[in-house]
This record gives structure tokens, C-alpha cells and sequence, in this order.
């Protein structure tokens, strides 16, 4: 007998099981962790420890306890290890008691092996990307920079559109300046990089596409609303002509695989849109024709405050 090993769960050394089985029997109980009992088993050597780690041997069991307690004799102290930490202990006497409980996180073999059956089950139940949601290259190739191009220009002249129309309408400026500066940015990021050796960067693409999509929804809905009722007939036609072209450019670089899912509204973004030009539209109609009746009710009480104090009804004092 080298030493002896006192067990509160059924591994020791890495899951080695000194204890020797997981079962009850004539003698002893099943061990578990949470039973307040504790396993003492002897140690007769590292052979038997290296051995335990690949045959489940039938260890030598000393007994099943709620105490422990250890008399060191002699003079000299004996090597102790707890949990990883060793020491020399002197001689003395250690006495080993259940002091509480601690929530402890333990592996479930069974729950893996039902979790990746079932994560393989998913992968193989994955669809296969289609063609239109094509991975994306690096470098554009030379017939989509001349779609970019073509795109380029009509995002470039809705831009000046907007910028015409808001020295005179301070509306659309605050309405839509965040999108005309992301956009005009984007713009010069793809152009500046087109004149370099390097070729043109297809993540500088989507961004500068994916702006002028942003611009161009948003011109759209402010159209729909309360500037369409402010803008005289020229301005108006001029942005209606600039939206529809890059419009048309959109729908043409859609034909583009990598750029198709980024151009392309899904069905809720489509819905989302309708639906704000709706509303847009009809809360500014609510607007203009409660503002209407406020001020001909501001002129008609206004016409009827000539009349004497002694004949002023609710409404003038109101």
C-alpha cells in the first residue's frame, strides 16, 4: 500500500474510475457525487494508476464514510495532494467532512452524441445556394465596371438633381442629405480606386451600390409625401426621370449574380416600402387639410373680433 485516495465523484487522474464501477452491490452502494458520501480507495502504486486509465480494474475499496479522519505518525511528513494542489503534510491528523453543495457542470456523453447526429442531420438537409445567390469575386471583371459605370453616372445626376432642388426646398436637404453625402462618398471611393492598376474592388462596389439604393428608396418615398405637392412641374419631372434611370440601372445590375441579392427587395422589404409610401402620403394629405380648416377658422374668428365684447360668443373667447 503506497497511499489512499478519498473520492467525492467517481474520477480521478484525468476520469480515471479508482472506485472501480458505477453500480451498487452487496456491500457497497452506487457512488454519486451528491449522496454526501465519500469513497475511500487504496493506492498500491503508479503502475496500477497508469493501468486503471486503460483497463477498468476492480480497485481495492476500503470503505464508504460521511467522516474521514487520517493519522500521520512518526516524524516525517507524507506527500498530500487536493484537487490538483500538492504538498508535504506534517504529521498530525486530517479529518475530511461534507461542508455544502456547489452547482458543477458535468459532460452528458449521451446529449453530444444526440447533438451531433442530429447538426450532421442538418447539414446534409441543407439546400444547395442557387445560381443568383453566387459567391462573390474580388476583382470586377470589365463588362460589369461598364454596367458600374452606366450606374455610376445616373446615381451622379440624381445627386445634382437633389442638390438643384434643395437651394430651394430646405426640406428635401434635411430629408435626405445623410443619404446624398454616403452615396456621393461611395461614389468617389469606386472611382478613384477604377483609376489605379489594381483593378476595381468588388466590396467597394456593393457599398456604393447599396448606397444609391438607399438614395434612390428614399428620394422615392419623399416624392410620394409632401414634396410632391411643393415642387413645381419642371423640378419635379427632373427628379422623376432621374429616379427612373437609375432605376433602370439597378435592374440591369441586378442581371449580375453577386450583386443580385443586394439589389433585389425580399418580399418584406417590398411590402415595407409600399407600405411607407402609404402612409406617407396620406399623413401629408392629413396635414395640408387639417391646416386648411385651421386657417380658415383662424380668418373667420379674426373677422368676427370686430364685433363688441357684449357680443363675442365661445368661439372668440376661445
Amino acid at each position: 500500500l503506497q497511499g489512499i485516495a478519498v473520492l467525492n465523484i467517481p474520477s480521478y487522474a484525468g476520469g480515471t474510475n479508482f472506485w472501480g464501477g458505477t453500480k451498487e452491490d452487496d456491500i457497497f452502494t452506487a457512488p454519486s457525487f451528491d449522496d454526501k458520501i465519500l469513497e475511500v480507495v487504496a493506492v498500491f502504486g503508479s503502475m496500477q494508476m497508469a493501468v486503471s486509465r486503460v483497463i477498468n480494474l476492480q480497485h481495492h475499496r476500503i470503505a464508504q464514510c460521511r467522516a474521514v479522519k487520517i493519522t500521520i505518525l512518526g516524524d516525517e511528513g507524507v506527500p498530500v495532494q487536493v484537487d490538483g494542489e500538492a504538498w508535504i503534510q506534517p504529521p498530525g491528523y486530517i479529518k475530511i467532512i461534507h461542508k455544502n453543495r456547489a452547482q458543477m457542470l458535468t459532460r452528458d456523453r449521451a446529449f453530444e452524441s444526440t447533438l451531433k447526429s442530429w447538426e450532421d442531420k442538418q447539414k446534409c438537409e441543407l439546400p444547395r445556394p442557387s445560381s443568383q445567390y453566387a459567391l462573390q469575386p474580388e476583382i470586377v471583371s470589365e463588362e460589369e465596371a461598364a454596367e458600374i459605370n452606366q450606374f455610376g453616372r445616373a446615381a451622379g445626376t440624381l445627386i445634382h438633381r437633389i442638390r438643384e432642388t434643395a437651394q430651394l426646398h430646405h426640406t428635401m436637404e434635411q430629408e435626405l442629405a445623410h443619404a446624398v453625402n454616403a452615396s456621393a462618398k461611395s461614389m468617389d471611393k469606386v472611382y478613384a480606386k477604377s483609376k489605379t492598376t489594381e483593378g476595381l474592388s468588388c466590396s467597394l462596389v456593393m457599398e456604393m451600390v447599396n448606397n444609391g439604393k438607399a438614395l434612390h428608396n428614399e428620394t422615392e418615398l419623399l416624392l410620394a409625401g409632401k414634396m410632391s405637392l411643393q415642387l413645381d412641374p419642371p423640378q419635379k419631372d427632373e427628379l422623376t426621370g432621374a429616379l427612373a434611370n437609375v432605376d433602370l440601372q439597378l435592374r440591369k445590375l441586378a442581371e449580375i449574380p453577386w450583386l443580385y441579392q443586394l439589389i433585389e427587395p425580399s418580399d418584406d422589404e417590398g411590402q415595407l416600402l409600399e407600405y411607407s409610401k402609404r402612409t406617407r402620403s396620406a399623413k401629408f394629405r392629413l396635414v395640408s387639410k387639417l391646416k386648411k380648416e385651421k386657417n380658415n377658422k383662424n380668418k373667420e374668428t379674426r373677422g368676427n373680433m370686430g364685433l363688441p365684447v357684449h357680443q363675442w360668443g365661445t368661439e372668440e373667447v376661445a
